[in-house]
């Protein structure tokens, strides 16, 4: 049989595909507050200088820019901690807004003129909101979207810029994630719809239409054509990317491109459009600029990878185009600011996008490879080449002709290889225009690419058999244990594959190891139970698994009443997903509450407020409906209160 497979990369790369070559130049990068982390970026120009405004962890990064080849931070800033801060400028001043909940929080209005001297904070007022997800400027006014009181959007008179007066508080969409705006009319990205709002009253925005709301996406953010007929929209949640949608009917939202994507583990973050390009940060996949000149068919002119992460949520974060100098400066999450020009190319590159890459490794048989290829001109030639690495020899490359499909994809099949055999391969594809591109980049040569890169993707073909058991401690089944005592399980395994063997133990169903054993006390039982113990032993294909009873007398010589005292210990297991247990203890009767709060401080789950005796008590947490994060459980008896971190981890 074929199969469709997944691929990985033997060795960790900057992928920059041949577009970036020709039409993106790296002009200069800087990482000034690496501990903090990064998050969006705005730019401001004045007196003949650029600077770059990058939010950080920890509040805002000025950056002179002027000389992109040597950016230069000349202030900061400093804000609540928080992942999310968002910033736009009006005349000269910054607006900034985080979702960050310690601190000084609210609208931070920050006064640039004494650039590229120094920066003053004006002021922080919580007047309308103590924290928001995004803030937009259209003309004179703020627009803040995404806040702690209801989410829609606050207009913000800005016409004294360092009092702001709120016009109306708009909320007829729900909650409004990012908005873009012009004139007199905004579109509030709602998380299921994109609407569009009249604000010509600033008093009394009203509603004119919604977008259809496409299963699972996320409306995300966008921006307009400059002519105001098209909205290219991004969705976040990596199920269409983005979305095209003809706006020259106020009324009606026409759905003219329906998916456009990268790959299918690259997530979309933010737009925006100058011109005929719109310039993308594209998180994993770094600055990517698309050809909109006929918004109905987009095509990829340019792209350059800031991240080092293949995907996921990681990488590119924002991205700003509209410095006089045309300079375009890109924040990335983890290694902060870069710098770029682009050059329009009229016949550009093709541009290749590898199918279905994901990082499993599993093959059975004849592999099937995909490749997604977009290009202005004809594709003329199209080939996959690849080589095979058995016990450490490495053969010669193989190349193998593409199928071209309906939907723009080339096919290619390679033929089933012997038990654990390394196939490292690359693409290659020229147009009618004599452009050769090869994915991972930096291959050339006629026939193209028989120059190969520095680098490949690669598979291993298995084919996986069931590890077995050789030996298991103790061997019953069912056993009955006083509290006090433990008992140590041990397990040996080989599999005849010569795949690399790991252990799971699971306790009433709740991971607790992933060693070759593991040992069950009794510490904190103070109750008879009855446990199950479960071990998957697994190739990473094939498992077998084997289980025990056991059951806990509470017969013991030890008065633990004697040695009580206010106590909660750190939980069980930690990291956990999704349980874990939290046990404390007290020595005298009393109401007691235990309480669980998130990162922000927001209250999460009560899990106890009741009258208790005293005693050792145990309490199971599910965090099943939780995203991955830190946790805090926060105990109060009396006068004793004490609290744990938890790291939930999914």
């Amino acid at each position: 049989m074929n199969r469709i497979i997944s691929v990985i990369t033997l060795n960790i790369f900057l992928f920059i595909s041949i577009n970036a070559q020709e039409g993106i130049e790296f002009l200069g990068a800087l990482n000034p507050r690496a501990s903090q982390g990064y998050n969006d970026i705005w730019g401001y120009a004045a007196d003949d200088r650029e600077y770059a405004l990058l939010g950080a962890g920890g509040g805002t990064s000025i950056i002179d820019v002027t000389d992109p080849n040597n950016p230069v931070e000349v202030a900061f800033i400093s804000g609540p901690p928080s992942s999310w801060r968002d910033l736009k400028t009006y005349s000269h001043y910054a607006y900034i807004v985080t979702e960050g909940t310690s601190g000084d929080n609210g609208l931070q209005i920050v006064d640039l003129s004494d650039l590229p001297n120094s920066v003053s904070l004006v002021k922080t007022t919580n007047e309308f909101f103590e924290r928001a997800h995004n803030i937009f400027i259209v003309d004179k006014y703020a627009l803040v979207i995404g806040t702690n009181n209801g989410g829609g959007m606050h207009i913000l008179d800005l016409t004294d810029p360092e009092n702001p007066e709120r016009t109306a508080y708009y909320l007829e969409s729900g909650y409004v994630h990012d908005v873009y705006a012009w004139g007199d009319t905004v579109v509030a990205c709602a998380e299921d719809t994109y609407d569009l709002v009249d604000i010509s009253d600033k008093s009394n925005p009203k509603k004119i239409s919604s977008s259809i709301a496409l299963p699972g996406i996320y409306a995300h953010s966008g921006w307009a054509t400059e002519d105001k007929k098209y909205f290219i929209a991004a969705e976040e949640f990596n199920q269409r990317d983005i979305t095209i949608w003809n706006i020259e009917d106020r009324n009606n939202w026409d759905l003219v491109v329906d998916e456009f994507k990268l790959s299918n583990t690259t997530p979309v973050h933010n737009i925006f459009v100058k011109g005929d390009y719109a310039h993308i940060s594209y998180y994993a996949d770094g600055y990517v600029v698309l050809d909109v000149s006929d918004p109905t068919n987009p095509l990829v002119v340019g792209q350059y990878d800031t991240s080092p992460s293949e995907s996921g949520f990681n990488g590119a974060w924002g991205c700003y185009p509209f410095l006089p100098s045309g300079n375009i400066i890109i924040s990335d999450m983890q290694t902060g600011l870069y710098v770029f020009s682009f050059t329009p190319v009229e016949n550009p590159a093709p541009f290749l996008s590898p199918v279905n890459a994901t990082n499993e490794i599993l093959v059975e048989e004849n592999v099937d490879l995909g490749l997604e290829v977009m290009d202005n001109g004809t594709i003329v030639e199209a080939y996959v080449y690849y080589r095979t690495i058995i016990n450490s020899a490495t053969g010669n490359w193989n190349r193998i002709d593409g199928e071209l499909t309906d939907n723009n994809e080339f096919n290619f099949t390679i033929p089933s290889q012997q038990h654990l055999t390394t196939v490292e391969y690359y693409y290659a594809v020229a147009d009618d225009g004599g452009k050769v591109v090869t994915s991972p980049s930096g291959g050339g040569g006629t026939p193209a690419g028989s120059v190969p890169p520095e680098t490949f993707y690669s598979y291993r073909t298995i084919f996986a058999g069931t590890p077995v058991i050789v030996s298991l401690s103790p061997v019953f089944s069912d056993t009955t244990i006083v509290k006090g005592d433990k008992i140590e399980f041990t397990v040996e395994a080989v599999d005849t594959t010569q795949l690399d063997i790991s252990y799971e133990w699971f306790l009433n169903g709740q991971k607790k190891s992933n060693l070759d054993s593991y040992t069950y006390g009794t510490t904190f039982v103070f109750a008879a139970r009855t446990d199950t113990l479960d071990l998957v032993v697994t190739n990473g294909y094939k498992s077998v698994s084997n289980n025990w009873i056991i059951s806990v007398d509470l017969t013991s010589d030890l008065d633990d009443d004697l040695t009580l005292s206010y106590d909660l210990v750190q939980n069980y297991p930690n990291p956990f997903n999704p349980l874990t247990t939290i046990s404390y203890s007290i020595p005298a009767s009393e109401n007691v509450q235990l309480k669980v709060f998130n990162s922000l401080g927001e209250l999460v789950s009560t899990l106890v407020d009741s009258y208790q005796n005293s005693g050792k008590y145990e309490v199971n947490f599910d965090a099943r409906e939780l995203s991955s994060g830190f946790y805090v459980a926060h105990v109060v008896a009396g006068k004793f209160s004490k609290s744990i971190k938890m790291l939930l981890v999914k």
